[in-house]
C-alpha cells in the first residue's frame, strides 16, 4: 500500500527533484515507512510506501527487461504468487518477493492489456516503458484505490492525492460548477470529474496511455462490471468463491484484522477469515444510543468465531474536534456522516494491525439496500409501479429514470434519494446545470443493458455510489491513519456471481434482502445473526449540527465566513437557518454543506501552502539537470 505520483514536462530537460518530493510527501500518511523515486529527463515518478508485503526488499520502483520497464503501484495484487510462478516458467528471474515486481515482469511478458486481464487486486499502477517512451496508468476494476491526473500544454501529472495535482502552477484549481451540482444532489462527485476543474479521475477499470514526447492521455476501458444475464449459480459455488476471496485478501507480512459491525456482511468476512487465521483481531465501534449500537451483535459473532475482539465507544462529545480533522483528511469532499466513526475506528485499529478487511460492497453486489425493493421481483407491473411511485400511480405517469440526478423524481436510477431536486440546486447555484456529459451518457447506456430492474438499480450504485462515496470514504479514512483497507466482496468472481448470475429472487424478494447470501451464511454464523434485518446507520447529527452552527455564530454567519465558489451564500445561509428553525429536517443536506465548507477551507490552506512551495522550487531550480537518477530510500521524511 502506497501513494504514487509522477510528472512529465516537455518544457524541461529534467524535473527538479524537490518538485517530485513535494508532490509525493503530500501523501505522507499513505506511506510513512519510506519512499522511492525515478528520474529520467522530462519524467519523474515517485511513491511513498506503507510496507505490507516483502517488508525488507519490496522497495519501488521495480524493474524488468534490464531496467527498460519501471513499475510503481499503490495497492496490492492478491494473486501475485500464482502469476509469479507463470512468469518464472517463462524465464523471468525475481529479485524480491514483492507483488510490484510481478507487475514489471508481467508487463514485459504480456503487455498492459494482458497484465490487467490477469491481475486480481486493488491498485493504481504506473508503468514506464523506456523502449516505447510511454507511460501506462491503470486503476483497479471497482475503484478501491484513487488515481487522478491533469494535463495542459505539454505537461502531464498523476497521483493518488488530488491536492498534489491541484496545486501545480499550470493546473486550473477552480471549483467545477457541474461537479458542484452533482455534489449538492448526491453528497459526492461521481464519474471522471472531480470538484476541481483541472483535475480528472481515472475511472474504475480504466487505463491511460501517453507518450513522453506528447503527454496527452488516451483513455481505454479494460473492464466493466458484469451486466446482463449469465448461468445460475449454486449456493456451494457462491460459498466457495467468497471463501477464496476472503482468503486471498488475508495475504500480508504484517498483522491483519477485520472490521466487525455485527451485521451480516462483515460477520461473514470475519467468520471466514477466522477459519483461515484463528484468533484474528476484529474491531467494532459502539454508540451510546441503543438504536444506533450493534456492538452486542459484534461481540456475539466474535465469541462464535473465536476472534480477538476489540470494542471502542464513539465519543459523541468529540464532534467539534473530529469534523475539521476528518475534512482535512479528504482530498475531495464526501458528505457522508459515516466518515466520523470510520475515522475513529481506523485510528483505533491501527494500534493493533496494519491491514483490515471489511464488508464493503456486499449491499451493492447482493442487493441489500431497502430502496432497491421496488425494483425487486413483484407480482405485476402495477405492483411494481405502485411500490416505486405510490398507490395512485398509473403506467402513463411513471417517469423514466434515465438521468443520474435530473429525473422527474429526486432519485437516482438505483432509487437512492437525492439531497436536493433540480430546482433547489438552481436556487443555490444561481443557474441550472441540466446538461448530460459524456460520462453520464455512457453510464446510462451501460445500465440499459441490464437483464432486469433490480440488476439495473444495483449496477447504478456500483457505477457511482460505490466508487465515489463508499470506497473514497474507506480509503481516505483508513489511509489518514496509515491503515490498509481491503474489500473481499469486490473480488471480480464474487461480483460476477452476485450481479450477473444470481437470479433476481435470490438477491431480493418479498422485502427480504441478500437472500442467497443469507442462505450460505448459515455455514459460518448463528441463525440470529443471519436473520437480522439490516440496521440503518444513524448518528445524532441534528444535535451535532445545531451545536456546530451555534458555536460559529449561526448558519448565516458560518457560511458567510466559509464561502464556496458558485454557491449563493446568502441563499445558502437563509436555507440552512430556516431548516435549523424547523429542527434540521434536511439533515443529510446540512451535513453535506457543512462538510463542503470545512473541506474547502482546509483545501485552500493546504493547496495554497503547496502552491507556494512549488513556486519556490521553480524559482530556485534554475537549470538543475538530473538527466537520469533513480533512488529508493527507506528514510522517513
Amino acid at each position: 500500500m502506497c501513494g504514487i505520483v509522477g510528472i512529465v514536462d516537455t518544457h524541461r530537460d529534467s524535473i527538479p527533484a524537490p518538485l517530485l518530493y513535494a508532490m509525493r510527501d503530500v501523501m505522507f500518511a499513505r506511506g510513512p515507512d519510506g519512499v522511492g523515486e525515478y528520474f529520467e529527463g522530462s519524467v519523474a515518478m515517485g511513491m511513498r510506501r506503507l510496507s505490507i508485503i516483502d517488508l525488507e526488499h519490496g522497495w519501488q520502483p521495480l524493474k524488468s527487461r534490464d531496467g527498460r520497464v519501471i513499475a510503481f503501484q499503490n495497492g496490492e495484487i492478491y494473486n501475485f504468487r500464482g502469476l509469479r510462478k507463470e512468469l518464472e516458467k517463462q524465464g523471468f528471474q525475481f529479485a524480491t518477493d514483492s507483488d510490484t515486481e510481478v507487475l514489471a515482469h508481467g508487463y514485459a511478458q504480456w503487455g498492459i492489456e494482458g497484465l490487467l486481464d490477469r491481475i486480481d487486486g486493488m491498485y493504481a499502477l504506473a508503468i514506464l516503458d523506456r523502449d516505447r517512451r510511454e507511460i501506462h496508468l491503470a486503476r483497479d476494476r471497482f475503484g478501491e484505490k484513487p488515481l487522478f491526473f491533469c494535463h495542459a500544454d505539454g505537461r502531464f501529472a498523476y497521483g493518488s492525492d488530488l491536492t498534489a495535482l491541484a496545486a501545480l502552477p499550470w493546473v486550473n484549481d477552480n471549483i467545477d460548477p457541474l461537479a458542484l451540482d452533482y455534489y449538492l444532489a448526491l453528497h459526492y462527485v461521481p464519474g471522471e470529474r472531480t470538484i476541481i476543474e483541472g483535475v480528472r479521475r481515472v475511472l474504475p477499470g480504466e487505463r491511460l496511455c501517453l507518450s513522453i514526447d506528447r503527454p496527452v492521455p488516451e483513455r481505454h476501458r479494460y473492464y466493466k462490471a458484469p451486466i446482463g444475464r449469465g448461468s445460475d449459480v449454486s449456493d456451494g459455488e457462491l460459498a466457495t468463491t467468497i471463501e477464496a476471496a476472503v482468503a486471498s485478501r488475508l495475504v500480508a507480512d504484517v498483522p491483519v484484522g477485520v472490521f466487525l459491525s455485527g451485521g451480516l456482511d462483515s460477520s461473514i468476512v470475519a467468520a471466514v477469515a477466522a477459519r483461515n487465521n484463528p484468533n484474528i483481531n476484529t474491531f467494532s465501534m459502539g454508540f451510546h444510543a441503543r438504536a444506533q449500537d450493534e456492538s452486542e451483535f459484534a461481540r456475539e459473532v466474535a465469541g462464535h468465531i473465536g476472534s480477538s475482539h476489540h470494542h471502542f465507544m464513539f465519543d459523541e462529545s468529540k464532534f467539534v474536534e473530529l469534523l475539521p480533522e476528518v475534512a482535512a483528511a479528504l482530498d475531495e469532499p464526501v458528505g457522508d456522516q459515516a466518515l466520523l466513526p470510520l475515522f475513529w475506528l481506523c485510528r483505533e485499529a491501527r494500534q493493533h494491525v496494519k491491514v483490515v478487511l471489511s464488508g464493503e460492497a456486499a449491499d451493492e453486489v447482493f442487493a441489500g439496500y431497502g430502496y432497491y425493493s421496488p425494483f425487486a421481483p413483484v407480482r405485476t407491473l402495477r405492483d411494481h409501479i405502485r411500490a416505486l411511485f405510490g398507490k395512485g400511480a398509473r403506467v402513463a405517469d411513471v417517469p423514466a429514470l434515465n438521468r443520474l440526478i435530473h429525473n422527474e423524481m429526486p432519485i437516482t436510477p438505483s432509487g437512492f434519494p437525492l439531497l436536493t431536486d433540480a430546482h433547489g440546486r438552481e436556487q443555490l447555484l444561481g443557474r441550472a446545470y441540466s446538461q448530460r456529459d459524456e460520462w453520464e451518457q455512457r453510464l446510462m447506456d451501460w445500465l440499459n443493458q441490464a437483464a432486469d430492474p433490480l440488476q439495473r438499480a444495483t449496477c447504478a450504485d456500483i457505477g457511482t455510489w460505490l466508487p465515489d462515496d463508499l470506497l473514497v470514504k474507506y480509503d481516505r479514512m483508513a489511509m489518514a491513519n496509515s491503515l490498509e483497507g481491503r474489500a473481499p466482496y469486490l473480488d471480480p468472481r464474487v461480483v460476477d456471481l452476485g450481479v450477473r448470475r444470481l437470479r433476481p429472487r435470490d438477491r431480493m424478494a418479498g422485502g427480504v434482502s441478500k437472500i442467497a447470501l443469507r442462505r450460505i451464511a448459515t455455514r459460518w454464523l448463528p441463525a440470529e445473526i443471519v436473520k437480522r434485518r439490516k440496521q440503518g446507520f444513524v448518528l445524532p447529527m441534528r444535535m451535532w449540527l445545531r451545536q456546530w452552527l451555534d458555536l460559529h455564530g449561526g448558519a448565516k454567519r458560518y457560511f458567510e465566513d466559509r464561502s464556496v465558489p458558485h454557491i449563493a451564500q446568502e441563499r445558502l445561509g437563509s436555507l440552512v437557518d430556516a431548516d435549523v428553525q424547523r429542527g434540521i429536517e434536511r439533515e443529510r443536506l446540512i451535513f453535506a454543506l457543512v462538510l463542503l465548507a470545512e473541506w474547502y477551507e482546509s483545501f485552500l490552506t493546504r493547496s495554497g501552502r503547496l502552491r507556494g512551495h512549488y513556486a519556490s522550487i521553480d524559482a530556485s531550480s534554475g537549470s538543475c539537470d538530473l538527466r537520469m537518477q533513480e533512488r529508493s530510500r527507506r528514510d522517513v521524511v
